[in-house]
C-alpha cells in the first residue's frame, strides 16, 4: 500500500519578469509527491531551479501556475496567518552553504 502524499506539487511553474519584460522560467510544471516519513534531497547545477522550488515547497513564494498542496490542503487558499502556521509547524529545511564546508 502507498504511504498518503504528505506535499505535493502539480504542474507548478514560476516567472520572474523585471521591468524591461524580461521573463525568466525558473520552473515548469513540476510534479513532486513526498510520502509522510519520507526524506528528499534537492540538488542540481547552480540556477537550475532549486531554491525557487523550496521556497514554493516552504510556503514562502507562490507559483505563478500549478498547485502546492499540503496534506493535500492548497496552500494558495490559505491566508498570511495560516501559511505562517504552515511554516511553523509543519517546514523544516537544512541548506548547506559552500563557505562552511572548505577543507
Amino acid at each position: 500500500m502507498t504511504a498518503p502524499s504528505r506535499l505535493r506539487t502539480v504542474a507548478v511553474s514560476k516567472v520572474y519578469a523585471d521591468s524591461s519584460d524580461t521573463a525568466v522560467e525558473a520552473l515548469r510544471g513540476v510534479d513532486l509527491t513526498v510520502a509522510a516519513g519520507e526524506f528528499v534531497a534537492v540538488t542540481g547545477p547552480s540556477g537550475c531551479g532549486k531554491s525557487t522550488l523550496l521556497h514554493l515547497l516552504g510556503a514562502l513564494d507562490v507559483p505563478t501556475s500549478g498547485e502546492v498542496l499540503l496534506n493535500e490542503t492548497a496552500l494558495s487558499g490559505l491566508d498570511r496567518t495560516a501559511l505562517a502556521t504552515v511554516r511553523n509547524v509543519h517546514v523544516g529545511s537544512s541548506s548547506r552553504r559552500s563557505t562552511c564546508c572548505r577543507r
